[in-house]
């Protein structure tokens, strides 16, 4: 099997997986800015997959299998890596946990296990959007190109609202001071029984957090 991959198939696939990675995360953005979150969780964790798919398609230098979702993490860390450097090494490990979770909670008929997540809206969006400027910012530069052909940047240039809404990396605000600002934590718990399917989601409101470069866990269960 010819495992080939030419530099037109790399950059038209590697561009594609932006592109879409680009449209789940601003959708992921609205909703989360509108509490819809369950719902915003699982386009932020595909919109960083895609992300994730698309430096490794640059990066490839033959073809392979790298078609795993957020719910096999460690197989897409692996790819990374071996093709270019593992940029999720440093992230935020309750970041992570999540989009892992958000992924599985996908697939209701899938659930084994209960699924808990409490987490803080501004640390969760502020995470989202520092993870996504710094893989475009990745790409730009790995890609040696400097016009901004991305979605992303098109956005920025445009001044979108929908990007630029409680966004602390492209309105210039330090992040410790937008991660302590009065926020509202979110407990989600994921039950499946024989015949029933209990989530719940439980809301507190104005709480502060200290921010020392990890995100705080909300652990408000009922």
């Amino acid at each position: 099997m010819d495992k080939t991959i030419s530099w037109t198939e790399k950059v038209y696939t590697g561009h594609w997986l932006m592109d879409l990675g680009y449209r789940d995360y601003i959708a992921a953005r609205v909703l989360l800015n509108n509490n819809q979150v369950i719902q915003g969780l699982t386009l932020a964790s595909t919109s960083v997959e895609k992300y994730l798919k698309a430096i490794i398609v640059f990066s490839l230098k033959e073809r392979e299998n790298y078609y795993y979702h957020f719910d096999r993490f460690e197989k897409l860390k692996n790819i990374l890596s071996r093709v270019n450097g593992d940029i999720t090494k440093d992230w935020d490990p309750l970041f992570i946990e999540i989009l892992e979770n958000a992924f599985r909670i996908r697939y209701y008929d899938k659930i084994e296990e209960q699924i808990f997540m409490g987490f803080f809206m501004n640390q969760f969006i502020g995470e989202l959007d520092s993870t996504i400027d710094c893989l475009e910012k990745f790409i730009l530069n790995a890609e040696n190109d400097g016009t901004p052909f991305s979605a992303y940047n098109r956005a920025i240039k445009i001044k979108d609202p929908h990007l630029f809404e409680n966004n602390y990396v492209l309105r210039k605000e330090g992040k410790k001071e937008f991660m302590e600002k009065p926020d509202f934590g979110f407990s989600i718990h994921i039950r499946m029984g024989d015949v029933i399917q209990n989530e719940k989601v439980v809301k507190g409101e104005n709480i502060i957090n200290k921010y020392e470069g990890r995100m705080s866990k909300f652990t408000e269960f009922y």
